[in-house]
């Protein structure tokens, strides 16, 4: 430890190791000095630390697991948490996206931005993956976004969702008669996709050196919106400047029929145009999978690439049942995430990772081998994997980055106490997690946020809402005229056969 370093002693807490004890971990003190850990040791093996100490936590009753990592999460529509059900993806989309939004306040940014973290922090998540898009993309709206999150404390691994190609996925299954004024609405604009990069990569210059708990991230919104020269361009500064790369693929079927009619070349396969382009590596993780071809997992397997998996936004947007069983036996790092808080309605790992191991059994009746243990290594080190810090974040081990959450154990999920890991996944809520520990720095001690007034916050937030619900509303009265159409186009995909089926009463393919 360097002289005046802040240190930091955790004592007496039973200390979770995925390698160890998982239903009954040991007793140990876990010595933090500045940002990282410097010592995980038995109790009163080394007493001094306890007279070094800037700070002590007593931790006696008390489990302390790795932060939590929320690998695929987007902040833009925080503030329409629990305004939208009962909707297939593409009429979601409608509804959320912020190109129909058009500019918002700084003051709205803040919120949305404080008030998704905050969530997170609530549930124990001490890492996210923010794939944003940026309306206007401007450095104002970008500022203002990454200021929030340092205001805060969260880490965060920040990318931009870059596309040029404007053409719905459904579109080919659109009614011929579906009128031009309701074309309109869902036609959008292409880019170009030369400056779309270009503006990323003079942000990443223009910002450089970020807050210690901010990184970059590269996001082509995904393969079928993002031209060649889009992808490649990326490809490139993620070569360049070492940096992972966060994309959708296959989320729904619209998407996977659009790949086979777009990569014939490659055999309809989003995965194969990927590999081509340079863009299937070790540093790439792709949000959803959930119409992956068995073919497709293996040539994952082999490159590398992960999986952010995202059961409850699959599952609420209808887009079928993502096949993680394979993908874990296969070897594919497997991460979770819990997408828009307008179509997943909380950042909850705990409800994550329990389906994650639920959604499992689906089709299958014998074991799969999804259970806690791999629930817990998804929301923790496998998210660390796909954004590139698992050298820092993930474990509790000495030298790592010290981003701990401490749970209750005396809250009734754990009485009694059977197996940490699996009450961790089939019993907390999310109510046990007491004390936040983000790089070094406790964020929430004892259920109260130590950065940011929380009062301050639901003061503020209580102003911007009745702006924010009418331009919700004018919004969704605006493209209601397009439903109808988008409905015939889902119906219509029914009957379409792109080889596999992701949704449970017509499965042919294992899950």
């Amino acid at each position: 430890m360097e002289p005046h370093e802040r240190t930091l002693l955790i004592r007496g807490a039973r200390i979770y190791d995925h390698d160890g004890d998982i239903h009954d971990p040991p007793i140990r003190d876990i010595l933090v000095a500045g940002s990282r850990i410097a010592s995980v040791t038995a109790p009163g093996e080394h007493m001094e630390a306890k007279g070094v100490a800037t700070e002590t936590i007593e931790a006696r009753g008390k489990l302390v697991v790795p932060g939590f990592v929320n690998a695929h999460y987007h902040s833009y529509d925080v503030l329409a948490k629990g305004l939208l059900e009962d909707m297939p993806f593409d009429v979601w989309a409608l509804h959320s996206q912020p190109a129909y939004f058009g500019r918002r306040s700084k003051a709205e940014i803040r919120i949305r931005t404080l008030l998704g973290a905050l969530e997170c922090l609530r549930n124990g998540i001490t890492t996210v993956q923010d794939m944003n898009s940026l309306v206007p993309q401007d450095e104002e709206t970008l500022d203002t976004i990454l200021s929030a999150y340092d205001e805060i404390g969260i880490r965060v691994v920040f990318s931009i969702a870059l596309r040029d190609i404007a053409a719905l996925d459904i579109a080919p299954f659109l009614p011929a008669d579906m009128p031009e004024s309701a074309m309109a609405i869902v036609r959008g604009a292409p880019k170009d996709a030369k400056e779309e990069v270009a503006f990323v990569e003079r942000q990443i210059k223009r910002l450089h050196p970020l807050s210690p708990r901010v990184t970059w991230g590269l996001s082509p919104s995904g393969p079928q919106r993002s031209s060649r020269a889009l992808l490649e361009g990326i490809a490139d500064l993620a070569k360049r400047l070492e940096l992972p790369v966060f994309t959708h693929v296959y989320e729904t079927k619209a998407q996977t029929a659009k790949a086979r009619a777009m990569y014939g070349d490659h055999g309809g396969s989003m995965i194969r145009h990927l590999a081509e382009v340079g863009l299937l590596s070790p540093h790439t993780t792709i949000a959803h999978g959930v119409w992956l071809r068995p073919d497709e997992i293996a040539l994952m397997a082999e490159h590398g690439s992960g999986i952010a998996h995202n059961p409850i936004s699959n599952l609420k947007l209808k887009s079928g049942v993502a096949p993680m069983a394979s993908a874990l036996r296969a070897g594919v790092n497997v991460a979770l995430g819990c997408d828009n808080c307008s179509c997943g309605d909380c950042q909850s790992m705990f409800q994550a990772m329990k389906m994650y191991c639920l959604l499992a059994a689906v089709t299958d009746a014998n074991p799969t081998g999804v259970q806690a243990r791999e629930a817990m290594r998804a929301a923790t080190i496998g998210g660390a994997r796909a954004l590139k810090l698992d050298c820092e974040i993930g474990a509790i081990r000495a030298g790592m980055k010290a981003d701990l959450v401490l749970i209750d154990l005396d809250d009734i999920a754990y009485q009694p106490l059977n197996s940490a890991a699996r009450q961790l996944v089939f019993s907390e809520t999310g109510r046990g997690v007491e004390t936040v520990i983000v790089d070094g720095e406790v964020v929430m001690r004892e259920r109260r946020v130590t950065t940011i007034d929380e009062a301050a916050l639901r003061e503020e937030l209580a102003g911007l809402m009745p702006a924010f619900r009418r331009d919700f509303a004018r919004v969704a009265e605006a493209n209601a005229p397009v439903i109808p159409y988008l409905l015939t186009a889902n119906e219509r995909l029914k009957s379409h056969d792109v080889g596999l089926d992701r949704f449970v009463c017509g499965r042919t393919v294992p899950i």
